[in-house]
């Protein structure tokens, strides 16, 4: 692989990075927040027990009679994941230089703000 080739599969793999997600109002996306239940481990692993039924993976006893452990795995994976999303991760945020506004009554505008976790 020559050195031109290596420089065109960087370049072409920059070229096929998905756009991002269109921002919404951040009066509904303020409001919303309120409303989200959080996360649950439970919940979300019988969504993707759900999603392994449809898939034809068997999350049952297996057919000699023995245990499934694949519900069981999931789960602890799920809920190690979601363990850290609430105690490790750090969400930082930035806001947009001119986007925030007070009014004098107190009240202000939610401003342009991008976040990132680590």
């Amino acid at each position: 692989m020559g050195i031109e080739q290596i420089c065109n599969t960087i370049t072409n793999f920059f070229n096929d990075v998905r756009p991002p997600f269109p921002q919404i109002n951040r009066i509904l996306l303020v409001c919303s927040m309120i409303r989200r239940p959080g996360l649950s481990t439970i919940y979300s692993v019988s969504n993707i027990v759900k999603d392994l039924n449809r898939l034809g993976i068997p999350t049952g006893p297996m057919p000699d009679g023995s245990s499934n452990l694949t519900v069981g795995a999931f789960f602890a994976s799920t809920k190690e994941i979601y363990r850290g999303l609430k105690n490790d991760v750090s969400i930082q945020v930035g806001t947009t230089p001119g986007t925030m506004q007070a009014t004098p009554a107190g009240n202000a505008t939610p401003g342009m703000a991008f976040g990132a976790l680590f």
